[in-house]
């Protein structure tokens, strides 16, 4: 009797051992599976993120900046001075057909007087920065403003940046600061976002070594 007591209690045992195996090996399925399902997502959501930063940076600013709007690419081809450029896709151009000759790029600085724009595309080219403004749009401290922002930039590291009155097409707006492939609209001069602009997208075009030099103080 002893040992049909003791086998009964083995086979429940057994039973018992094998219920609970079935238990941990269908919870650890499950686990794999979250595990699994955790990791995709991972994934994903890494994906999502490269895609985003690609996106917003564009290819554009190798300085990491976004401050203004990057526009289409019209080229870079050279031209006859003289010979009118276009058609652009933004007022003013960012990009396009420009003038090449010993009088294009312009020198960098201050001007009194509205420059071609076919000329400013070149300064474009070499890395440089150019802000626009239009005289009837602008107060003669907003002008005085910008002049001193651009004389002063100059004599520093970042010299690559003129200032012209603006004689085309009317773009809405009392200011249009540009670098290649990047515009800013401003409504007042203001300094900060100009000098943000600046810190994005200087010298980030196509040819940055390429001249004039600093002009001579």
């Amino acid at each position: 009797m002893a040992k049909r007591r003791t086998s009964g209690i083995q086979r429940r045992s057994r039973a018992s051992d094998e219920a609970l195996t079935r238990r941990l090996g269908a919870g650890g399925g499950r686990t794999l599976e979250w595990r699994i399902l955790l990791i995709g997502a991972i994934l994903v959501l890494g994906l999502v993120i490269l895609a985003l930063f690609l996106l917003f940076r564009d290819g554009g600013s190798q300085n990491g900046g976004t401050i203004g709007t990057v526009q289409v690419n019209d080229g870079q081809t050279h031209i006859p001075e003289g010979t009118p450029g276009g058609p652009y896709s933004s007022v003013p151009a960012t990009s396009g057909t420009h003038w090449s000759s010993a009088t294009a790029p312009r020198p960098w600085g201050v001007y009194s007087t509205t420059q071609p724009q076919e000329a400013m595309i070149h300064n474009l080219e070499h890395g440089g920065i150019v802000i626009w403004y239009q005289p009837g749009q602008l107060d003669a401290n907003g002008v005085a403003a910008l002049t001193s922002y651009v004389q002063s930039q100059i004599s520093a590291e970042r010299f690559k940046v003129i200032l012209s009155p603006w004689s085309g097409a009317d773009f809405n707006h009392p200011i249009a600061v540009t670098a290649w492939r990047w515009l800013l609209y401003l409504d007042t001069a203001d300094i900060d976002d100009v000098r943000s602009f600046l810190d994005a997208h200087y010298l980030d075009a196509p040819e940055p070594n390429g001249g004039p030099g600093r002009p001579v103080t």
